[in-house]
C-alpha cells in the first residue's frame, strides 16, 4: 500500500513469559477491552489511518473479533508473525512482517503497555513537522514494577539526537535505590525506551535485510532473539538513520507479572468516563 499517512503498529506476539499467559489480551474497562485498544482510540482521536496488529499463530480471530465491535474492517490489519520455533524471533522480526504492507510514517507501540494519551498526538505532531524518527521516552522510575526486576533502553542522547540505546536487565528498586543487574545505579530521571518509537517506511527496507541476515546466521537456534533497538542502533551507528528523543509525560503503566494486572486495570477504569468514553465509537 503506497500512502504517507501514519500508522499504529501494535506488537502483541510476545509470549508473556513473566506474565504466565496472554497479557495482551486480558481484559480492560467496562466494555472489557485490550489494554491496547485505548492506544488505537488515542490513534483515532489523533487522525492515524490505520492501526497494524503484529500477532503470534493461534492470535487472529479473537484479536479481530474483539476489534470489529468498533473498528470497521479499513481501519485495522492483523499481521501474522510467522516463525518456524514456538519461541517468538523478538520485536525487530515481528516489525519487519510490515515490510510491504505499509509505506508511510509508522509509531510503534507494544501491546501490554499503556502509554498516555498524548504520545499518538505528539507522533502526529512531529511527521507533520517533518520528523522522520524519534524515541518516545519516558523516565526510568514510574517504569518500575514493585512485583520485580524489569528489562529498559537505557537512552544516551547528545543534542536531541539519540546516539545508543543501552539494553538493561533486572533493573530494580532496592531499599529506595535504582540497581541493575550488575549491581550499578541509575537515575530515576534517566530517561528510557519503552519501545515506542516513530519510525519512517524506509526503515522497513532495512530491517528486512538485517532480519533476512539474522535468521541465516541463527537457524536452529531455539532462544536468541533480535530485538528492535538493536537494529536501530547499528543504523544510527552506519549514519543510515537520525533518531530524535522525545520524553513524554509520567502517564506509562504496563504489565510484566501476573500482579501488575489488579492496578493496571484499576488504572484504565479511573481513566474510563474521563480520558475515554464508557462505550467507543465506531472508527469508520
Amino acid at each position: 500500500m503506497q500512502t504517507t499517512d501514519t500508522a499504529l503498529v501494535i506488537l502483541a506476539g510476545g509470549l508473556g513469559s513473566r506474565f504466565g499467559g496472554d497479557k495482551q489480551i486480558e481484559p480492560f474497562g467496562a466494555q472489557g477491552h485490550f489494554l491496547f485498544e485505548y492506544a488505537c482510540f488515542d490513534a483515532m482521536q489523533a487522525g492515524f489511518q490505520k492501526v497494524f496488529i503484529i500477532v503470534r499463530p493461534g492470535m487472529q480471530e479473537v484479536v479481530s473479533q474483539q476489534l470489529n465491535r468498533w473498528m470497521q474492517p479499513n481501519r485495522y490489519q492483523i499481521i501474522l508473525q510467522e516463525q518456524q520455533r514456538a519461541k517468538p524471533w523478538g520485536t525487530a522480526h515481528a516489525l519487519h512482517f510490515l515490510h510491504g504492507k505499509w509505506e508511510g510514517a509508522f509509531l510503534v507501540l507494544n501491546a501490554d503497555d499503556y502509554y498516555g494519551p498524548t504520545i499518538c498526538k505528539r507522533a502526529i505532531v512531529l511527521v507533520q513537522n517533518g520528523v522522520a524518527a524519534a524515541a518516545l521516552t519516558y523516565e526510568l522510575g514510574p517504569t518500575l514494577s514493585p512485583h520485580g526486576p524489569v528489562a529498559r533502553g537505557l537512552c544516551e542522547i547528545s543534542s536531541g539526537f539519540l546516539t545508543n540505546i543501552e539494553e538493561v536487565s533486572k533493573i530494580e528498586s532496592v531499599k529506595e535505590r535504582i540497581l541493575d543487574e550488575q549491581g550499578r545505579e541509575l537515575s530515576a530521571s534517566a530517561l528510557i525506551s519503552m519501545n515506542a518509537w516513530l519510525l519512517p517506511g524506509s526503515f522497513l527496507t532495512h530491517l528486512n535485510a538485517k532480519v533476512a541476515a539474522f535468521l541465516k546466521s541463527n537457524l536452529g537456534n531455539d532462544k536468541i532473539e533480535m530485538y528492535l533497538p538493536k537494529v536501530i542502533n547499528e543504523l544510527i551507528e552506519g549514519g543510515l538513520l537520525q533518531v530524535r528523543v522525545d520524553a513524554m509525560p509520567a502517564a506509562w503503566f504496563g504489565i510484566t507479572y501476573a500482579a501488575d494486572l489488579a492496578l493496571a486495570q484499576q488504572k484504565i477504569n479511573a481513566l474510563e468516563g474521563v480520558q475515554y468514553p464508557l462505550q467507543f465509537p465506531v472508527w469508520k
